[in-house]
This record gives structure tokens, sequence and C-alpha cells, in this order.
């Protein structure tokens, strides 16, 4: 054991810098876990500005000077913005009726799930069959509920906090127009030698971007074409369903599983097993469709070549950590990790 250690120290740990890295990368972590909730405008403005750093030098690669190429960017943002704080009147209008009819939407299923359950008595004892019922008017509604109610205050609290408001827009304000300077104050508690560093950012950077400009895209298409085919059909709740559908797309694998729940069950609550429901059961799996086999590889192409075996166990890692954060962040942790491990430097140990 001592000899294997030894050896794994030699190979991995051989400079100085190399401690250097794990100890930053340790004090982020730790950093991110105990105070990450109070400085969340910061991280989001941090978030955004890489974003919209990107919008920006593709407008100055165009010919356009440094300076309009910012206050463009910055011009974007805003309209963007302020439109997103426009709709929530809306969205808080929506959770609130539905929040309202969600134990008759709850009594419904029941009702129709029993009557499809009696039709195959073989399978099922009339005390499995209580039960079962039992559990799921229990639990389902908690669950649903207690998720609405977040949402629902989540959107209460964005309108009210009118000091997050302010302070993320002029956060991406600085941070964009004065990004070296920002990122100097950063460097100035890194080590002299950072070699290692830079390439470990480097390779991040690269398959980072790309993901989360691809994912924010995604997430955008996706929920407001949900939302606009949902209006269409007549859908109750198509702003809030195209929000969900929207956002399950940050869930690699199991947000689509996830999503498909609520939506179908508003469906099937609104129309029953009517030819209605039939058409928005096809709509929506045609979305879901689309997504994955066009949309979704013309935006992310390979920029993040991850196994689906190694998406999986680190949402399974990270979702049991860090909950609903790690599902969001479970593929950019991967990411990291093997951006670390890829440039790690190592050499034969000695034996």
């Amino acid at each position: 054991m001592f000899d294997y250690l030894k050896n794994f120290f030699t190979k991995y740990f051989y400079e100085e810098e190399q401690y250097a890295a794990l100890l930053l990368i340790v004090i982020v972590a730790i950093l991110f876990y105990f105070i990450g909730a109070a400085i969340t405008p910061i991280l989001i403005s941090i978030l955004l500005s890489y974003l919209l750093n990107g919008l920006m030098i593709s407008f100055t690669s165009k010919g356009l000077q440094k300076n309009l190429s910012f206050y463009l960017t910055f011009l974007i943002f805003i309209l963007i913005y302020v439109l997103i704080f426009l709709t929530l009147p809306l969205i808080t209008g929506q959770i609130g009726s539905l929040l309202n009819e969600l134990p008759a939407i709850v009594s419904y299923l029941e009702t129709l799930f029993r009557e499809l359950i009696n039709s195959y008595p073989d399978f099922f004892t009339p005390e499995q069959i209580d039960e079962i019922f039992l559990n799921s008017t229990s639990f389902i509604p908690s669950i649903a509920e207690q998720f609405l109610l977040q949402l629902n205050s989540g959107f209460s609290a964005a309108m009210n906090a009118l000091i997050n408001i302010i302070l993320i827009p002029i956060l991406v304000f600085f941070f964009l127009k004065d990004k070296k300077e920002m990122l100097g104050y950063v460097t100035f508690f890194l080590p002299k030698k950072k070699i290692l560093l830079s390439k470990i950012w480097i390779d991040l950077d690269v398959q980072l971007f790309g993901y989360v400009k691809g994912k924010a895209l995604e997430m955008v298409i996706i929920g407001f074409v949900t939302s606009t085919v949902f209006w269409f059909l007549g859908v109750n709740y198509s702003l809030i369903l195209g929000i969900l559908v929207g956002l399950s797309v940050l869930i690699p694998l199991f947000g689509a599983i996830l999503v498909t729940i609520p939506v179908l069950s508003i469906g099937l609550f609104q129309w029953g097993l009517d030819t209605s429901f039939l058409i928005f059961t096809v709509a929506y799996f045609v979305i879901q469709i689309l997504d994955g086999n066009v949309l979704f590889p013309v935006l992310m192409g390979n920029e993040v070549n991850l196994h689906p075996v190694i998406i999986i166990l680190a949402i399974l890692v990270f979702g049991g950590i860090w909950g609903f954060w790690g599902l969001l962040l479970a593929v950019p942790l991967a990411t990291l990790i093997r951006a670390v491990y890829k440039v790690w430097p190592k050499k034969e140990a000695v034996t």
C-alpha cells in the first residue's frame, strides 16, 4: 500500500505547481460549497459575462471597434434581461392557477389510472390498488406542490429582490468592460508559475464555452418553440410547460424523462383520452425528437465529447452531493475533471 501511494505521488505530484493547482481547486470547491448561495448574483454575472464575451469577440472579429462591440453586446443583454422580467407577472399568474388546480389534476389522474388498473384484475388485487394510490396520492402532490411553490417563490423573490435585479446588469457591465483588470485581481492570488493552470483553462475554455453557449441556445429555442406550439394547440399553462421543457435540456439524458410526466399529465387532465390529447402528445414528442436528433447535434457538435456512461455517473455523483444544482453542473464538472486529467503532468514512478 505504501509503495502504491509513493508511486502515485511520484507520478502525479513531482512539481510545486501541481500542489499549488490542487490546493487552488480544493479551496475554490470549499468556497463554492459554503458561500455559493451568498454570492449567487456574482456567479450568475460571471457566467453571463463569459457567454457575452464570446458574442463581443465575434462582433470584433467582423470589423467592429472594441468599444462599439462592447456597447452593442451589452445593449442586446439589457433588452433580453428586460424582456424576461416583463414576462414574470404572466409566469407567476400561471403558477398560481396551476397550484390551485393541482389537487383536481391528481384526483383525475387517480380516477383514470384506477379504472385502467381495474380493467386487469388478474394483475392487481384490490388491496394492492389501494396501496398504490395511497402512496401516490400522498407522494406525488407533495413533490409537485413543493416544486411549484419553490418555483413561484423564486419568481416572486426575483420580482421583489430589486438589489439583485439591479446588481446583475451592473456586474455584467464591469466584468465585460474591465475584464483584464478583473482577471488581474484574480491572477494576483495565483502562483507565479501558472503553466499547468493555463493549460487546464485553455482546454476547459474550448470545451466549456461551446457547451454553455450551445445549451443556452438550445434551452431558449426549445422553450420558445414548445411554448408557441402548446399555445397554438390551446394547452393550459403553455408558458410554464415551455419553460420546464426548455430547462430540462440542462439535465442530460434524465431531463426529458422527468419533464414528460407533468407535461402529459396536464394535457391528459385538459382533454382526457381524446384526439386533441393525441395531437398534443405527438407534437410534444416531435419537438423532443427534433431536439435530440437535429438541434442538439447542430448546436453542440463535438464540443463536449463525454461518453454517455461518464455523463450518467457524473449526474448520479454530483446530483447526490449537491442535489438539483449538481444535476445542472454535472457535465461542466465532469469536463473540468477531464481537462485536469488530460493536461496534468505525469512521469513514470521510480520503482
